[in-house]
């Protein structure tokens, strides 16, 4: 090559090499817009359990994208299995809780149920986990265990049809606070929030902030509004399709943070 034209050939590559930030190399991805769920474990394993105790286990739920995630609800495959997010908003960059506990009364061998986060993360929207355990049966258990008083049977879907409502509904659309409470919660939690267990098997956990896992007003209102996943705790917000305004359910959460306080 000429002389002229070598250095012409050099001042070109000199002149485009200028142009690309020196220790850049390779182009990076950029970060993913928009909220984008993660967790921490999508299949976790309990081990060996006896029949006669509940088990639970905390997952990390990741907010890895650049907008609040929002999670709408929580469902589980079985009864068996209880599943309840601490906050149901996780800011960019922060991680939630998703607290599941599985009830091995009536299983034996070999268990594995599923848990489905649904969010408003667009490129996964459904998120299922998986959990399992190997049930022990008591060995000198030979006798079908005794059967559980029910005031009704269980369901299996978490709707409230039109019979539910007479004992876990409004008496009156105008309905709030106390007497809501009354009407609508207080045959599976008690008249004053205490719970209620029958043979052992618990109807309705104790609403007494002390002993609960959320104890936030978005987090109480997320669970009475769009239901924990359990079939004994659908969505009572009319969204959900349950029997309750907003404004009822706000009277609810206040009742709940004022009446049965974390002390």
């Amino acid at each position: 090559m000429r002389p002229m034209r070598l250095i012409a050939a050099l001042g070109l590559t000199m002149g485009l090499s200028a142009l690309v930030p020196a220790g850049t190399g390779a182009a990076e991805p950029a970060a993913a817009a928009g909220p984008r769920i993660t967790v921490d474990e999508v299949d976790y394993q309990f081990g060996q359990v006896p029949q006669d105790r509940a088990v639970e286990h905390v997952f990390k739920v990741l907010n890895t994208g650049t907008k609040p995630l929002v999670i709408t609800r929580v469902s589980t495959s079985c009864g068996c299995t209880a599943a309840m997010m601490e906050s149901s908003v996780i800011d960019p960059g922060q991680t939630g809780r998703l607290r599941v506990s599985f009830n091995p009364h009536g299983q034996k061998q070999s268990v594995t149920r599923t848990v489905t986060i649904h969010s408003n993360d667009p490129e996964r929207p459904t998120l299922p986990i998986k959990i399992s355990a190997q049930v022990a049966v008591p060995g000198e258990s030979t006798k079908a265990p005794a059967p559980v008083k029910r005031a009704h049977p269980p369901e299996a879907k978490l709707e409230l049809k039109a019979a539910c409502l007479k004992c876990h509904g409004p008496g009156s659309p105008s309905q709030k606070g106390a007497k809501l409470f009354a009407s609508a919660c207080s045959a599976c939690h008690g008249a004053s929030g205490q719970g209620i267990a029958i043979d052992r098997e618990i109807i309705g956990p104790p609403l007494r902030l002390v002993s609960t896992t959320v104890k936030t007003p978005a987090g109480i209102t997320q669970v009475i509004a769009a239901g924990t996943g359990h079939p004994r705790m659908p969505g009572y917000a009319k969204a959900y399709g349950g029997p309750l305004t907003d404004a009822q359910v706000a009277s609810l959460v206040d009742l709940i943070i004022k009446g049965f306080p974390a002390r």
